[in-house]
């Protein structure tokens, strides 16, 4: 094989290794009436019913598990994705945009808050949160924020270089739903709460701009990240007074909830350290980067490479593998197509076809809810060979770096990873490989 199929391979091993079936069926179990959730044990005797709700990208695979193991105890459910899978579920589905809301992110904010109050303290609620929530369910504080705003905030969010705190600190101080907010309001009856992680690991407040936990974001947050990327020129009127004006400012960092149980599934930590069982399985020596999670894609490139070859000088004579995860920042500057992770391989492979022994050389960034930006793939694999072969035809990588059309590149010269959206999403992960003759 060569070392692009090692990528790809460790790759693939990784997402079926991540899938949440398979998480869920490990992490909870069901004897009689006892439901073990992690180390907390429910009894379900206590209920009348059991009340199933799911947002997120993951919310389908998700809910399905769920609906295996507690059969005709779930009386009621809804769960809001993405898109429609190949999975059979009893709930309501409502199929919403991402990562930018539409009428039906809205429609399920109204069905969801009107679920939650409708329960009491017989009822047993069932939340399961995955990333992609920000978008799929919202309820703005005020009418006066119409669709159309909302839309336009995550696109200016999306598209400005700010972290996935700050944007969610936005969001939240403009939503009904989100920072605690939806938490606050099924606080009267018993819940328990299931988190896939796409954000930092010990940050589950940042996950689907937190709707269940109790939140300590404040207002000026949002005003500071507003000012910080210079955007009040570009943000709609409505969303700037209802920040002006605190409209949405509900501090929820101290209300006491009912929930019997919070369990994180999985974050983007298994995603790595299954990567790292796989890259070391194929015989590659391998070092975690668990440092190099968020920042400037090229300021992590750099730093990865620079990983990649201390490594290779403490093992000469092996493979070696960098393996590191999380989310790069990469602001949209063209109107091409392609996203952060075919982005960063780029630039990368540009970077170590200027070092020697280039072509043993490999890299790898796909996002592990197989979409990458406004593109069709999950990201990109190349060598540094590709970059010296397309300049030979002309083609050159910096031309489509500026107009962040990294996609059209890879689809020209080979290097694309399509796995259609895997009902997952903990995060991007990156493989720097290297191996000797």
């Amino acid at each position: 094989m060569t070392i692009e199929d090692d990528a790809r391979l460790i790759f693939h091993r990784t997402l079926k290794a991540i899938d949440p079936k398979t998480v869920i069926r490990k992490k909870l179990k069901l004897r009689g009436n006892t439901l073990r959730v992690g180390k907390q044990e429910v009894d379900l005797s206590r209920f009348n019913d059991v009340v199933l709700i799911g947002f997120g990208k993951a919310s389908l695979k998700m809910g399905e598990s769920v609906e295996e193991l507690f059969g005709d105890r779930i009386k009621r459910g809804l769960l809001v994705c993405d898109r429609r899978r190949n999975v059979e579920v009893k709930s309501d589905v409502i199929i919403a945009r991402h990562p930018t809301p539409d009428e039906n992110s809205f429609e399920a904010g109204r069905r969801i808050t009107s679920l939650v109050q409708s329960c009491n303290e017989k009822s047993l609620i069932l939340f399961l949160a995955s990333g992609g929530g920000s978008s799929l369910v919202e309820l703005p504080a005020t009418p006066e924020i119409s669709l159309e705003d909302v839309g336009e905030l995550n696109r200016v969010l999306i598209g400005c270089g700010a972290s996935i705190s700050e944007i969610n600190g936005v969001r939240k101080s403009i939503s009904k739903i989100k920072g605690g907010r939806l938490g606050l309001l099924a606080s009267r009856a018993p819940s328990i709460a299931l988190f896939i992680s796409d954000v930092n690991p010990g940050d589950l407040t940042s996950l689907a701009s937190n709707p269940l936990l109790p939140d300590e974001t404040t207002i000026e947050s949002a005003k500071a990240t507003i000012d910080r990327y210079d955007l009040k020129p570009k943000l709609p009127r409505s969303v700037l007074k209802a920040i002006k004006e605190n409209i949405g400012q509900s501090n929820t960092a101290g209300w006491a909830d009912n929930r019997l149980a919070d369990l994180l599934l999985m974050d983007n930590s298994d995603a790595l350290r299954a990567a790292s069982r796989f890259a070391a399985q194929l015989g590659y020596r391998v070092k975690i980067a668990r440092d190099l999670i968020e920042g400037d894609y090229e300021e992590i490139a750099e730093k990865l490479i620079f990983s990649l070859r201390n490594l290779r000088n403490k093992f000469a004579d092996s493979p070696v593998c960098v393996i590191s995860g999380g989310e790069v920042s990469c602001p949209v500057k063209g109107s091409g197509y392609g996203g952060r992770n075919q982005e960063f391989v780029l630039y990368c492979a540009s970077r170590l076809s200027e070092i020697a022994d280039r072509s043993k050389t490999a890299v790898l960034s796909c996002g592990t809810d197989g979409i990458d930006g406004n593109s069709n793939a999950a990201g990109s694999v190349a060598i540094p060979e590709l970059i010296s072969a397309s300049r030979d035809q002309g083609i050159i990588s910096g031309d489509f770096i500026q107009r962040s059309d990294s996609h059209s590149f890879f689809k020209r010269m080979g290097g694309l990873i399509c796995t259609g959206p895997t009902g997952n999403n903990v995060r991007d992960i990156r493989f720097l490989l290297f191996r000797p003759c």
